[in-house]
């Protein structure tokens, strides 16, 4: 079994990632910290034996192997940091942080303690996305010409949400905008060489709250990504071939549809429709406790991971 801490008691962390590694069979959530003094609280909704009033105290518990890290993103650099140092495995909450030359000293500092490090982007390990790239490599639908990718939803804009905090790391891109620049490099299978945005800026807090993406990729796709927190929930993503298309309505967030992801085909010679069910969350986990347990490379998410974190800085460049 691999012993767990949670290094915050975020909202993501209570409402997926322990349900989801207490619903794996080799994995253990053993201990929670918080600097908010939630731990108590959260140690009881999930029965977890140790609460700990800093996220200090749970590194030096010599018992646990492996941290999540759900911590908003101006700190997710320092305490991979801390955790590596400490020995723990890390899946660490998106975007891995807001620099490319930050993610490569977190990915460095993992590599120079031994332990494993992972950006937690849940939505790629949902079974749906590999048929994806089943069908586009079988040319189902011809040659691909372009993705485009929509991640969307709102919120009460009134009162404090740090989605909103510039400081750190607040915007539509970097909280959802991310999940369609990450789907046009995995799905495509090629890294951005030319990319424009455009986007609305909140006029209180400065940050994005709609943005539009349009990339070239090295193999000569093109792909499209908005992202906004000005409309209603959308999660999809669409693949145009030049004999048909791939749409998948329920991309990021199939965990809210039963965990049924749904791919959609039309070519010419008709359209149909399959249902993919996979329980990302827990996947994510399972990928990464296997790279724990057998010390297998997770090199080739980290070149996603670097790519996107490039890419997006550049885009906040702009």
């Amino acid at each position: 079994m691999i012993k767990w801490g949670i290094l915050g008691a975020a909202n993501i962390a209570k409402k997926a990632l322990i349900p989801a590694i207490q619903r794996t069979e080799d994995s253990e959530v053993v201990a929670i910290a918080s600097s908010s003094g939630k731990e108590k609280e959260v140690q009881e909704q999930f029965d977890i034996e140790k609460a700990y009033g800093s996220y200090e105290e749970l590194l030096q518990d010599s018992e646990i192997e492996a941290v999540y890290i759900p911590l908003p993103n101006h700190l997710h650099k320092k305490w991979v940091f801390e955790a590596a140092e400490a020995g723990k495995h890390i899946l660490c909450e998106k975007p891995a942080s807001l620099t490319h030359q930050d993610v490569v000293e977190m990915i460095e500092i993992c590599n120079e303690n031994n332990v494993q490090f992972l950006e937690a982007f849940m939505y790629q390990f949902h079974p749906q996305h590999q048929r994806v790239k089943e069908l586009i490599a079988e040319g189902e639908i011809g040659e691909v010409e372009y993705l485009r990718a929509s991640f969307s939803f709102s919120f009460d804009r009134s009162k404090y949400n740090i989605r909103l905090d510039k400081e750190k790391g607040g915007g539509a891109l970097w909280d959802v905008g991310c999940y369609g620049t990450h789907t046009a490099i995995n799905v495509l299978d090629s890294n951005p060489i030319e990319h424009t945005v455009k986007s609305s800026l909140d006029n209180k807090y400065g940050v994005d709250v709609t943005s539009l993406v349009t990339l070239r990729m090295e193999n000569g796709s093109m792909a499209q990504v908005d992202c906004s927190f000005n409309a209603p929930l959308r999660h999809q993503y669409e693949v145009l071939g030049t004999k048909g298309t791939i749409q998948i309505p329920f991309a990021y967030r199939p965990d809210a549809n039963e965990h049924k992801g749904i791919v959609k085909v039309s070519t010419q010679n008709g359209s149909y429709e399959e249902t993919i069910i996979g329980d990302q969350y827990k996947l994510q986990v399972e990928t990464f406790t296997q790279a724990v347990q057998q010390n297998e490379s997770l090199q080739s998410y980290h070149d996603k991971t670097f790519e996107n974190i490039k890419l997006l800085e550049q885009l906040y460049k702009h």
